[in-house]
């Protein structure tokens, strides 16, 4: 691969050789607590949540937790993903404007030089939502996860999350341990 600065213009001819993916993460808070998961029924995830097939079974076998998250549709704006995740994902009701950016993280993972294992691209949209105790409280674990809880950020790590996610805490500075 060419080291040579070149414009993110993306089109039949132009992709990351690795992939690029755009996702919308959201960290909905309790407090100084998190809302995590960790994934069962990998087949529902890549169906419903577009999580890539090659990804969603050592997802499920890492036993590690999850951010609610999803890739984007084609066409669909990073918010309304998050307001799916909210809705659809985590079967919340969170009102849009409640649901707001966080920030914007690129994460590259690989050699750039490497053309027999590219780095693959990832854009994400990280959007946190603060909810009241009662939320908690009354929370149902959505078929599609297992040990569906709120964690005191305090006691959590990079290492305690799947391939990404436990990053996405760290760069936005949530993670402290």
């Amino acid at each position: 691969m060419s080291s040579t600065r070149r414009k993110a213009l993306f089109n039949e001819q132009n992709v990351p050789p690795g992939g690029l993916c755009l996702s919308s993460f959201v960290v909905v808070r309790n407090g100084g607590k998190v809302l995590v998961g960790r994934m069962a029924k990998p087949e529902i995830w890549i169906e419903r949540f577009f999580v890539g097939e090659r990804f969603a079974s050592s997802y499920h076998s890492s036993g590690k937790y999850v951010l609610p998250a999803m890739h984007l549709a084609w066409y669909e704006s990073p918010l309304d993903a998050a307001v799916g995740i909210v809705r659809d994902q985590l079967m919340l009701r969170i009102p849009r404007k409640s649901i707001r950016l966080l920030e914007v993280q690129s994460h590259l993972r690989g050699d750039v030089s490497s053309t027999k294992n590219p780095p693959h691209w990832d854009i994400c949209f990280v959007y946190e939502a603060e909810v009241p105790e009662k939320v908690e409280q009354k929370l149902l674990t959505p078929p599609w996860f297992t040990d569906f809880h709120f964690v005191r950020l305090s006691s959590l790590s990079v290492a305690d999350f799947t391939r990404d996610h436990g990053d996405i805490l760290e760069e936005a500075h949530l993670l402290t341990g």
